[in-house]
């Protein structure tokens, strides 16, 4: 886990003062032209003292050191290791004032080992020898802000190298001309060191041009190189502190110093700690005391936390006083390696506390009187979790980083997600009604947790499918996830009110997923360049993958994304394909939270993937007894459902469980045909009670989907393009190449009534915009195909961006987007 580095023994303290004007840059002529004499080659600057041996520092690797990055640096725990000549790997940290990599021992509170250099052929990092010079190249991000608009093209230049203007000197470096002062205490009779200062800062305004320390201002030592011109150097008085303003600020900045030294090697000493106690682990693993040593480990990892918390807080209660010695960019670096290390450390948390847990065995395999611990076992990780997101998700937007720079932190967004998941099954498992002889709402609540457990499962591999299938996937995963929470919101409890606060909080937890899922629909709906030419529930979903390797060493078996319909509703499903030995093509759908276990298997049949369904061997009459309590319930599903219609609650939920009712009583009629009956029963009066039932529920299950889609205030292309494609819908083109807009943002505007085909009341309006008047019907503008209310017909899509900046209600662009084939479907119905 990367440990912070705290190099903070060089930095320049700047001193509020007033500040000296100089010449007016603003009324900058052409320069007199200067004649240029040849002058002696500047010699190079050397160490001045002999630093120690390389060997000194050389250490063992620790354990599982990742592979260095482009810029040949190892990081873990926070530390970050160089691989030197010979085999040996070093511990370094960055020289504030060169820039350069020093090789540092953990245990010194001053890092003192040499200053390395990269050999770019072979990778290793060597020593600068002590006939080179300390010098370093000068990036554009360390002088951006020195530069000024003088341009001495066609200008001579002195001798010393420097040009002169307005009683200044200046340096061209690169393209750029500098202000630069002599500074006398840095240079020797052999070799003249300069500063880079900025025109507008006091330190910049000496009538002589020399460098006065105690003056404010920013400023870069500098040196005349022949073969690469001017470049940087090291300056500056003990452990390269540079000159101060005053003394009190000194004496401050010595004491902030210490004290992040000492945090750092507090820091230091504790990972070295943590270290021992891992390997310790290793050898402890299966034997007694393996508990008692994670418990210390665990502990140890909470006070690596605090120190690196400390030291966090430290930077953020001194910021300004610590930019000033470090510089923006080396703050802003010592934050995220600080963050990155509590991400690391949160995850070794982590993985000392399932470890010690797992010791009772699997999660959720232990008896019903553990449900509660390992439940609260979930709740103490989910809120791990919840900070280190918190964390990345200030590195991402705060600092800037890509996802790819946290890839070092073995962080991954999902596993958020997937302990949601995890944490809301064991939840459910506590929802148990005593009192019940059949408890009912125990099994349904652990059937919903199993079916979000699937929904994060797909969402994990929704990068390894194709990018024009994952709006489709993402659509489907929504409305699985809504009506996973519906479900939840109807649930009946057992008594107690600590039910309904565990209820309230897995919903909180659903809602946050769906968020999520909504955030990642945008954007792809943003990045989407073209109309799609299918409404995104009738794209087929059928692809094999390769899932990422991730952390373990195992190579992963393939899987298979898929959608399967199951009670009248379709649903994204992630399986393992297999073949049988009678060649027939089959996926097992793992238990979500037990990755060992098949929960269904689905096979090929009538073009779909269907669910393959277990038969119980029963005789005809405990079937025939079986049956008659089902037909009983049936008024009373349908009550339940006509309820759930009233309060407009989800419609896939709804069709679910009266679908789900039907193929029960159609299961039961196939088996009470198909079993043995030696008696000769008449039961044909009971199967065709059974079948009508069944239909009922079905067409009622159908009448109640077509109702809550027709619901005019709720725009959704998925919705339009069902009710079109089963007859529920008519259009009527009601204004024709409508002009819109001027010049280049002229365009042409089509508006159709969608209809309700029994009722003839204009439900929705749909928009299209053409480029040219006479435009065909279907080359409207690329996504300028919309959906509109009846409030919305005379706004435009601006009104409800503007709705979304000003957190009023709004409806999802990517819902109100028409596709090609359902666009066509309306020019047909209005033709």
């Amino acid at each position: 886990m990367p440990h912070p580095t705290i190099p903070l023994s060089a930095g320049t303290v700047r001193v509020p003062g007033p500040l000296t004007t100089g010449a007016d840059l603003e009324a900058i002529r052409p320069a007199p032209s200067i004649r240029i004499t040849p002058s002696a080659p500047a010699p190079s600057i050397r160490p001045s003292a002999r630093e120690p041996s390389l060997e000194q520092y050389r250490i063992s690797a620790p354990a599982s050191l990742p592979a260095p990055d482009v810029h040949g640096v190892r990081t873990f725990k926070g530390r970050r290791y160089v691989d030197v000549p010979d085999g040996g790997i070093v511990q370094v940290v960055t020289d504030t004032p060169s820039g350069l990599y020093r090789a540092r021992l953990a245990s010194e509170l001053t890092p003192a080992g040499p200053l390395l250099m990269r050999d770019r052929e072979s990778g290793l990092w060597h020593p600068l020898e002590d006939g080179k010079s300390i010098t370093f190249p000068l990036s554009d991000t360390r002088l951006q802000d020195f530069a000024t608009d003088l341009d001495f093209t066609g200008v001579q230049v002195g001798r010393d190298r420097l040009y002169r203007y307005g009683g200044k000197l200046y340096a061209v470096i690169g393209d750029q001309s500098y202000q630069a002062l002599h500074d006398l205490d840095a240079s020797s009779p052999a070799l003249p060191v300069m500063r880079i200062v900025r025109p507008e800062d006091p330190v910049a305004a000496d009538p002589a041009n020399v460098y006065v320390g105690t003056r404010a201002g920013r400023s870069e030592p500098i040196v005349f190189d022949e073969q690469r011109g001017w470049v940087g150097t090291l300056v500056g008085g003990t452990a390269g502190m540079r000159r101060r303003a005053n003394q009190a600020d000194a004496l401050r900045a010595a004491d902030l110093t210490f004290e992040l030294q000492t945090l750092e090697l507090q820091f230091n000493q504790a990972m070295t700690t943590g270290e021992q106690l891992h390997h310790h682990w290793q050898a402890l693993k299966g034997k007694e005391g393996e508990r008692a040593h994670l418990e210390r480990l665990e502990e140890h990892h909470r006070r690596e936390l605090a120190l690196l918390e400390k030291t966090l807080d430290l930077h953020t209660d001194e910021k300004e006083r610590i930019v000033s010695i470090l510089g923006r960019v080396a703050y802003r670096e010592k934050i995220i390696v600080l963050q990155k290390g509590r991400m690391l450390t949160y995850n070794q948390l982590m993985i000392a506390s399932d470890s010690r847990k797992l010791l009772d065995g699997p999660i959720f395999g232990g008896p019903v009187a553990d449900h509660a611990a390992v439940a609260a076992h979930l709740s103490n990780k989910l809120e791990i979790l919840k900070k280190r997101q918190e964390i990345a998700d200030e590195l991402l937007h705060k600092w800037r980083l890509s996802p790819e720079d946290l890839q070092g932190t073995v962080y991954d967004p999902i596993d958020l997600h997937e302990n949601v998941a995890f944490w809301i099954y064991a939840k459910s498992r506590l929802f148990v009604d005593a009192d019940a002889s059949v408890d009912i709402s125990n099994a349904s609540a652990r059937y919903l947790a199993f079916c979000f457990g699937e929904v994060t499962f797909a969402f994990r591999a929704l990068k390894e499918i194709p990018q024009h299938a994952r709006i489709s996937v993402l659509s489907d995963l929504l409305d699985q996830t809504s009506a996973v929470k519906a479900s939840y919101e109807n649930l009946p409890l057992p008594p107690g009110l600590q039910h309904a606060s565990s209820r309230s909080e897995i919903i909180e937890a659903i809602e946050h997923f769906e968020h999520t899922l909504e955030q990642h629909l945008d954007r792809y709906h943003q990045e989407q360049e073209t109309t799609p030419a299918l409404p995104p529930h009738e794209q087929p979903i059928d692809f094999d993958f390769i899932p990422a390797q991730g952390q373990s060493p195992q190579a992963a078996a393939p899987r298979k994304m898929f959608r399967s319909k199951h009670h009248g509703i379709y649903k994204i499903r992630v399986g393992r394909p297999r073949r049988t030995a009678a060649g027939e093509d089959l996926i097992d759908v793992m238990n979500p939270h037990d990755p060992t276990e098949v929960l269904q298997t689905y096979e090929r049949r009538e073009g779909e993937w269907r669910r393959q369904m277990a038969r119980q061997e029963r005789n005809l009459s405990t079937l025939t007894a079986q049956a008659r309590q089902h037909l009983e319930q049936s008024e009373a599903h349908l009550n339940s459902a006509w309820r759930d219609e009233k309060a407009k609650r989800n419609a896939s939920g709804i069709v679910e469980f009266l679908t789900g009712r039907a193929d029960e009583l159609d299961d039961l009629a196939r088996q009470i045909e198909q079993a043995p009956n030696p008696a000769a029963s008449d039961i044909s009066a009971l199967v065709q009670r059974l079948h009508h039932d069944s239909q009922r529920l079905l067409q009622e299950g159908e009448n109640i989907r077509v109702r809550l889609y027709k619901d005019p205030d709720y725009l959704s292309n998925d919705r339009v393009a069902y009710l079109i494609r089963h007859g529920h819908l008519s259009a009527t083109r009601t204004q024709s190449r409508i002009p819109l807009g001027k010049g280049n943002k002229k365009e042409f505007l089509d508006v159709y009534t969608l209809n309700d085909s029994q009722s003839g009341t204009v439900l929705w309006y749909a928009h299209f915009h053409y480029a040219q008047k006479d435009s065909p019907l279907a080359d409207f503008q690329a996504k300028r195909g919309h959906l509109k209310t009846r409030q919305q017909n005379r706004l435009g899509t601006s009104s409800q961006r503007r709705d979304e900046q000003a957190g009023r209600t709004h409806v999802k662009i990517w819902r109100e987007d028409i596709d090609s084939r359902t666009a066509q479907r309306i020019f047909e119905l209005a033709t």
